[in-house]
């Protein structure tokens, strides 16, 4: 697995994806079934392929029985059913699960298969029984291609409200035979995770998952990815949309929506307040020694800064770049705790910044100011309270 950004994509994404690895944002993308076609998804994959990034496919099976125009041209999705009927899947369906799984990742040329599965949740032994079977199933498939296997650990809400529910769940995902993990955590629901004690629970997750030595992909991480390289992860994906921001099985719902947004004004994404502030309007009301702290660069701000016209969609490019970048700085760093001071340093001073936003009457629309206290509390939680794991980490390294 490589070390730094990746791509997750969604809906409307892939030729954004495509523009930030020309702009060298990124190291890998994860294709979304959901959103594209299968024959569109491998053309995108050869170009994202000419652009030296490494291609993963989540098949999506968080909520199996979903489905819809994209996902139906793919040929696993004959097996797109309920957890009860899948547990009851024969040797032969498996057998043929496990071909059209081949066939998706010999055509996309996929560097490592993540395998499918449901999301965990407390006390349902049938979900840990299904996912192992179709883990051992993604594993067979991944020998055959001699490329690595990722096993998908996305903790569902009922398992993330506790640390007793958290770590049973753990220790039985992590007892497959896997090359890595595919890494998420269902959160409340809000725009970005915001309460100390959940987010707190979401790095102790990540780092037992990186305790055992094998490589971690934070899946859906958005923002949240700033805490990622702090609990010892080796990927952290990024998208440019809300709901690819953090794990929402409203995604896969019966009416799950696609985009959203309407006529709502571009944000701007801050690298200083990590967060996102309403472009014209807030950033006008700005003093000027204020502005100039807030107004991060990239090959897609230009017209910020002379107070231009800025579409949403370019808008959207400018967030997912800086994400990038920030990422890949902390990617060149490979000590979980260095990475977590670092990033506690950058939620301390984007807390006095917002804290000088407030001084000077400008009030944020978005409450882009909610959650860095707490990340930041968070994180110092898990340095202090997780001190033998960070130092198991380091005996791995």
């Amino acid at each position: 697995m490589r070390r730094g950004a990746w791509h997750q994509c969604g809906y409307h994404s892939a030729k954004l994806v495509e523009e930030q690895l020309q702009q060298g944002a990124g190291v890998g993308v994860i294709m979304s079934p959901r959103d594209l076609k299968r024959a569109n998804a491998i053309s995108y994959a050869e170009r994202y392929r000419s652009l030296r990034a490494e291609i993963l496919l989540d098949h999506q099976f968080y909520s199996p029985e979903f489905t819809n125009n994209q996902l139906e041209s793919y040929p696993i999705s004959q097996f797109r059913q309920a957890v009860s009927s899948l547990n009851r899947i024969s040797d032969q369906d498996l057998t043929n699960f496990k071909n059209a799984l081949r066939i998706d990742h010999e055509e996309l040329k996929a560097d490592a298969v993540i395998a499918p599965a449901v999301v965990y949740q407390a006390g349902r032994g049938d979900i840990v029984q299904l996912n192992a079977r179709l883990f051992a199933a993604s594993k067979c498939v991944a020998d055959d291609l001699k490329i690595p296997v990722y096993a998908t650990v996305v903790l569902g809400r009922s398992v993330t409200t506790s640390d007793q529910t958290l770590q049973t769940v753990l220790s039985q995902a992590t007892a497959l035979d896997s090359s890595g993990w595919y890494f998420s955590f269902e959160f409340e629901a809000e725009r970005i995770p915001s309460i100390r004690e959940t987010v707190r629970r979401c790095c102790v997750a990540g780092l037992t998952l990186a305790c055992t030595g094998k490589p971690v992909l934070h899946a859906y991480a958005g923002p949240m990815g700033l805490l990622s390289f702090g609990f010892g992860a080796t990927g952290v994906a990024i998208g440019h949309s809300q709901n690819l921001w953090r794990f929402t099985p409203d995604r896969w719902g019966t009416a799950a929506a696609q985009g959203g947004g309407g006529d709502a004004p571009a944000r701007f994404f801050s690298n200083a307040l990590w967060g996102t502030i309403i472009y014209p309007d807030e950033i006008r009301q700005l003093p000027a020694a204020i502005r100039d702290q807030v107004l991060t660069r990239s090959p897609f701000s230009a017209p910020v800064a002379s107070n231009l016209s800025w579409p949403r969609r370019v808008a959207s490019k400018h967030l997912v770049y800086v994400l990038a970048q920030q990422f890949s700085t902390m990617a060149a760093e490979t000590d979980p705790r260095t990475n977590a001071r670092i990033a506690i340093a950058l939620l301390k001073k984007a807390c006095s910044l917002h804290a000088a936003i407030k001084e000077s009457n400008v009030i944020l629309g978005d409450k882009t100011n909610a959650y860095q206290a707490n990340w930041k509390t968070a994180l110092e939680d898990l340095l202090r309270d997780n001190q033998g794991d960070f130092d198991f980490f380091d005996l791995l390294s």
